[in-house]
């Protein structure tokens, strides 16, 4: 009997988380415990333990501004696409074509989610090159570009949640060291710039400016990732002046001007 109570529990239990997330759509992106409760007629209670656990494995993330929750990044990972954040950016891929035939470079649109960077978008046009990247992988933030260039402006408790946790060390040259760590994001905020090389994978590099909203917080990051000597044939600071300005448009078409 009790084993038969448990699977109903469990059956429900997925029932509801399901119809948590189907509430989340284009016109309603956010959403409050509160507004989900009275729409799913749920006890508060029951609510709040469904939120929780959906936002432990990144199917919900909530908004630091407003405490109300949206889509997190996970979905990604299951193959599907979560329009009410792609849709945001998608008035930025001819941007990203731009970026794509000046270097000849696959160029990413990439998300914080909790305390992973998740690749939202990528544009490669008829590139051949083999990639360590695709759209809804999830990696971590410190051996990164594409993390730092958010992180680096992110508030400082948020920062130190994340250097807090066990850093993975993928590589000789990833840092994993708090201090050191801290030092580099100083770096990466003071020059609105990151640049990581062989911290993630041997052979590969990875320059990330940072991405605005209308608040003007940066919400993500704008990432070019390949191969070492695939920059070599490029000057680094036409790169970075041109992920600069890409990254500037990209941010008014958020709403965000200087």
């Amino acid at each position: 009997m009790k084993h038969a109570l448990d699977e109903k529990y469990f059956v429900q239990s997925v029932k509801n988380a399901l119809r948590v997330l189907k509430l989340f759509t284009p016109k309603t992106p956010q959403l409050s415990v509160t507004d989900i409760s009275k729409t799913l007629n749920l006890p508060k209670s029951t609510t709040h333990r469904l939120i929780k656990e959906l936002v432990v494995e990144g199917f919900l993330r909530q908004d630091e501004k407003n405490a109300k929750y949206m889509l997190g990044f996970s979905i990604l990972g299951l193959g599907g696409v979560v329009r009410s954040h792609k849709e945001i950016y998608l008035e930025a891929q001819p941007l990203l074509a731009q970026l794509v035939d000046r270097f000849q470079l696959p160029v990413h649109i990439c998300v914080m989610e909790q305390r992973n960077i998740v690749y939202l978008m990528r544009e490669m046009g008829e590139i051949p090159m083999k990639l360590i990247t695709k759209t809804g992988r999830r990696n971590d933030l410190h051996c990164t570009a594409e993390g730092l260039a958010i992180l680096a402006f992110k508030s400082k408790p948020v920062i130190e949640s994340v250097l807090m946790q066990p850093l993975k060390k993928y590589t000789q040259y990833t840092l994993t060291d708090a201090d050191a760590l801290k030092e580099e994001i100083l770096n990466v905020h003071y020059k609105q710039f990151a640049i990581t090389k062989n911290t993630y994978a041997i052979g590969y590099s990875s320059y990330a400016a940072p991405i605005q909203d209308y608040t003007g917080e940066v919400v993500s990051s704008l990432a070019i990732i390949a191969k070492n000597n695939y920059f070599q044939l490029h000057e680094e600071e036409d790169i970075i002046e041109a992920m600069k300005e890409t990254a500037k448009e990209i941010s008014e078409l958020l709403g965000y001007y200087e």
